[in-house]
């Protein structure tokens, strides 16, 4: 009984040891894409404002509206950059959150194997020392031949 019980309770670790791995992985992937969310939106900061520099150095009225056109795209552009990146770091929050729940989960199965195997090994060295006090008790009540 107790066997079958640690076999089931060593699947359900092995199960969700491979749920806290797949965690994890999703996890570094979305940190790396939040990491290049954020170099994009470092780039697009660094081309406003080097597109603005140019804006003020007093060019002909047709450079100016283009300019102006540029950098109202870029501002587009990096606020939805931004709401994607905070999209994204929530959901990598999330998934973190997940991460740790299953480590958790699996922690507790480890103690809960480690005490049911305690317990086998208690009860197995009990039967052991039943055993042999039986056979030295047996020996004793032979009768004399």
């Amino acid at each position: 009984m107790m066997k079958g019980r640690l076999k089931a309770v060593s699947q359900l670790q092995q199960i969700a040891e491979q749920q806290r791995d797949r965690h994890g992985q999703h996890f570094a992937r979305q940190q790396d894409q939040v990491g290049f969310f954020a170099q994009q939106l470092q780039a697009l900061a660094g081309l406003k404002s080097g597109c603005q520099q140019e804006g003020s150095a007093g060019l002909n009225a047709l450079a100016l509206q283009n300019t102006t056109q540029v950098n109202t795209m870029l501002s587009r552009l990096i606020s939805h950059q931004q709401h994607e990146m905070a999209l994204m770091h929530a959901e990598s929050q999330r998934t973190k959150k997940a991460l740790e729940q299953s480590q958790v989960k699996v922690k507790g199965l480890e103690t809960v194997m480690e005490r049911w195997q305690a317990k086998q090994r208690y009860e197995q060295a009990r039967k052991d020392q039943k055993l042999i006090e039986d056979l030295i008790n047996a020996r004793y009540k032979r009768p004399s031949i």
